[in-house]
């Protein structure tokens, strides 16, 4: 029996069920709703999945893919989604597509989880975005020239003006702190001519704008930590990293143009997708690995273990090492992608359908039981677009496990026995 402790203590951990890594990845389900462009966000629990379409159909499931409830507004497109962590509230922008923005409509929604409207906003006709704080207690918007905050019952709590049209918005967990990101038009250089400028606003809850950042290169896309210690602006080419006060941290530039950032909980990491790859930094600015390939939609995890990317050719899963778990084709490009805080589940949205994927790729809501073996070390440094070969598994058969075990027992109680003979 003591030998059979040694073997349990030396790695052979019983019983165990190894995810199978010959499986091919899927989806745990998908959906068809739009034409041209479905938005997406996770619950932070993982437990639910919004939609929002060109169509002007707005879509609530369970992690199972029941349909909880649809909302459609004809003749308007859904702009902007966002969904409180417990899944508990939804918000929602619907705008007319084809019309200038003065007559655009846009009009801001909010939902409980059973689909009710509990309050709309329809007083600004350029509202673009819309974020909530994980307990959905406080609610930013924005558009043009419009920076709102509201509480859950659809007060407005804060309001200032951004000078122009904004196309970004983010907000801090506790519902404290915002940052929206567009477009403003200014004199620059050649008098009496106007060239378009962009600029970032750092918004607090009672509409006070903290502080801002202008740039010459279009926003695409800010990640934020939970608290804004972290503050990551990707305007072109160029990635700027801010604290919560509006200091520069750091800043770089490259040369494709920057799709998308996401940032851990904690600050600690930020992942970039461009056109040509993927990278991840780490607080300082520092590169820790990138991934040639076009991904342009990026998500992660809270702890920034799980990084999910969208591709033209579907989605990848990466550890925070840099390697590729899996890849998943899709028939159209993957342009959003919104992953739960714990990196289990995360959602993906094409031109018309909505994807809701486990991190594991085995088509199912169960958490797949493994062994404790470590990981095998692998390069964080020059990737390529080949996919990683994929290394034997390391996990222990359990027929193999019970073999020994079963020796080791009998061999026990054969030396017991003779001591008593």
């Amino acid at each position: 029996m003591v030998l059979l402790g040694a073997l349990l203590m030396a790695g052979m951990v019983m019983p165990v069920i190894a995810a199978d890594p010959g499986n091919t990845p899927a989806p745990v389900w998908s959906d068809q709703t739009g034409t041209r462009d479905v938005l997406v966000q996770c619950s932070g629990d993982g437990k639910y999945v919004v939609s929002g379409s060109d169509t002007g159909i707005l879509r609530m499931y369970d992690q199972t893919g029941t349909i909880l409830w649809t909302f459609q507004r004809e003749g308007k497109m859904v702009r902007s989604i966002a969904i409180s962590r417990s899944g508990d509230y939804v918000g929602a922008v619907f705008l007319n597509p084809d019309a200038p923005s003065v007559y655009a409509g846009g009009e801001i929604l909010f939902f409980n989880r059973t689909g009710s409207v509990l309050w709309e906003y329809t007083r600004d006709y350029t509202v673009e975005r819309i974020a909530i704080s994980d307990d959905g207690n406080s609610v930013y918007a924005s558009g043009s020239p419009g920076l709102y905050s509201f509480d859950r019952n659809g007060t407005i709590i804060g309001q200032n003006e951004s000078e122009g049209r904004t196309w970004v918005l983010v907000v801090t967990g506790d519902g404290s702190y915002a940052v929206a990101g567009g477009t403003i038009m200014e004199r620059v250089h050649i008098a009496n001519s106007q060239t378009p400028a962009n600029r970032i606003y750092a918004i607090e809850k009672d509409g006070t704008i903290a502080w801002n950042y202008s740039t010459r290169h279009a926003i695409n896309s800010i990640g934020i930590s939970s608290n804004a210690g972290t503050i990551v602006n990707a305007a072109g080419y160029e990635l700027s990293s801010f604290t919560r006060n509006g200091t520069m941290m750091w800043q770089l530039k490259s040369g494709p143009d920057i799709t998308s950032v996401a940032v851990s909980s904690d600050g600690e990491f930020t992942a970039v997708g461009t056109q040509y790859y993927l990278r991840l930094f780490n607080r300082t600015g520092t590169l820790l690995w990138k991934y040639e390939y076009s991904l342009r939609s990026v998500g992660m995890s809270d702890d920034g273990n799980v990084i999910i990317a969208g591709a033209a050719d579907g989605v990848y899963v990466f550890n925070k090492t840099g390697k590729l778990l899996w890849h998943y084709g899709t028939p159209k490009s993957v342009s959003h992608v919104s992953v739960a805080k714990d990196g289990k589940y995360f959602a993906a949205g094409t031109s018309d359908t909505t994807y809701f994927f486990n991190r594991w790729g085995n088509a199912t809501i169960i958490e797949p039981v493994t062994t404790l073996v470590p990981p095998i070390p692998v390069p964080v440094y020059s990737h390529t677009n080949e996919e990683p070969s994929q290394s034997p598994s390391r996990s222990v058969p359990l027929p193999a496990i019970i073999s020994v075990a079963a020796l080791v027992i009998c061999a026990g109680a054969a030396i017991f026995s003779r001591r008593f003979i």
